[in-house]
């Protein structure tokens, strides 16, 4: 389907329709946001002033100062050796507490198990005194 110019028929939806211009003026909305990202802006030079600062601070270590945080290392480090020593030495007298407690049990179990035996053997000998002696079918051989 073809259209010329000035015919009448053209569908509508082709039709131009006039655009709408807003006059509308932009609100002052974003105030808020200019006045926090000025404040974070400030916070930032602030910090890298402080930075600067500091870095120039670090040069004035002394000797002394070097001395002194080696010397604490060193007793840090033997204070964490004992420590690492004294930890050892606990869970080897654990063990052995324990080993000596098993041995004890043991020892104590075979002396009842002595005590038991004693008993039974005390028990059969006592039964065999109460027995009356067989009497002799025989007389007894004369000694030589």
């Amino acid at each position: 389907m073809t259209y010329h110019t000035g015919d009448a028929t053209r569908p509508q939806s082709h039709q131009t329709q006039p655009r709408q211009t807003s006059s509308e003026e932009p609100r002052g909305g974003n105030t808020a946001m200019w006045v926090v990202a000025g404040l974070v802006a400030v916070v930032a030079i602030i910090a890298v002033a402080f930075m600067v600062a500091s870095a120039n601070n670090a040069q004035s270590v002394s000797q002394d100062d070097l001395d002194r945080v080696a010397e604490q290392s060193r007793l840090q480090g033997m204070v964490e050796g004992a420590q690492s020593t004294y930890n050892a030495a606990t869970t080897q007298a654990q063990v052995a507490a324990n080993q000596a407690a098993a041995d004890a049990r043991a020892a104590a179990q075979d002396t009842r198990d002595a005590a038991e035996q004693a008993r039974i053997s005390s028990q059969q000998a006592l039964d065999r005194a109460a027995e009356p002696a067989p009497a002799p079918s025989e007389p007894p051989p004369p000694p030589q």
